[in-house]
């Protein structure tokens, strides 16, 4: 077992385990807040820059993490509704049973915070700014009936199934780097908006008696057409397949970002800097 399937292993034991109450159960201190949105503590006239921490590689890694972050994100949003409860408590009994609570959810909070730095190979988690994918895997949602069918021809390969939760895709293609993987999500998302935006227009066009507002849904309508018309080539291009409606993006390799400040760049720049030659 590799050192971050290891740290993935004792951090999901510890999500997963019963919050244990402390012995001394003094009265709570506000709710520690780590912030997953990003943003390096700086100077407001410094510059902020992104710096990779953590590569994760397979659907498994990259699941795992991103669950872990909503995990501890809900976590720090608990302590923060309890904090309000406390605040808000009106006898003494009801104030240190609240106090109990916050303190036992603090402490497993705090472990499981500590941990995830560990997978970050010691990256404070409030720096946290996101994944960025740098490979994507299309696949299409299949019945067990098509599984079935599709299995049993001759270069099948049961790697290409993926199974999420109840459903199930089977891989077509792979997109490797990072430009080519931001295109295709970026391509994605606009022919899912403007599907979802052309449908919308069309089923609010026969309530409209306003002819000026039946022009301006005409217009919106023929738009969105032709930008879909545009991206759909432009998606079997990048993708390596044809778009449906029941196509998945799935990240199978990603780049764990945190943000750094101008001065922080500066020090690594200059400790990763070649040694200068000796004459």
């Amino acid at each position: 077992m590799n050192k971050f399937s290891f740290l993935l292993a004792a951090l999901c034991v510890s999500l997963h385990a019963q919050d244990a109450k402390p012995a001394d159960a003094k009265p709570a201190a506000p709710a520690p807040e780590v912030k997953l949105s990003g943003g390096a503590k700086a100077d407001a006239k410094q510059n902020v820059y992104q710096r990779e921490v953590l590569t994760l590689k397979g659907v498994q890694e990259v699941s795992q993490f991103n669950r872990f972050i909503q995990i501890i994100k809900s976590q720090q949003e608990d302590l923060q509704r309890q904090q309000v409860f406390l605040e808000n408590a009106l006898t003494t009994p009801e104030k240190e049973a609240r106090s109990h609570s916050i303190a036992a959810a603090q402490a497993k909070f705090k472990g499981d915070v500590e941990s995830l730095m560990k997978i970050m190979n010691g990256a404070p988690v409030d720096r946290y700014q996101g994944m960025i994918a740098t490979k994507l895997l299309v696949a299409t949602e299949v019945s067990n009936e098509q599984l079935t069918k599709v299995s049993a021809e001759k270069d099948f390969k049961p790697e290409n199934v993926l199974a999420l939760g109840e459903k199930k895709y089977l891989v077509k293609n792979t997109v490797s780097g990072q430009d080519e993987s931001n295109n295709l999500m970026k391509t994605f998302r606009q022919i899912i908006e403007a599907k979802s935006r052309l449908q919308q227009s069309i089923e609010a066009q026969p309530s409209l008696t306003n002819d000026e507002d039946k022009a301006n849904v005409e217009k919106d309508i023929k738009t969105l057409q032709d930008l879909i018309a545009k991206k759909l080539p432009e998606f079997a291009k990048l993708a390596g397949t044809e778009f449906s409606n029941d196509i998945l993006l799935q990240t199978a390799e990603a780049k764990v970002i945190i943000l750094i400040t101008e001065d922080e760049k500066k020090a690594l720049d200059a400790k990763n800097a070649p040694a200068p030659e000796k004459k």
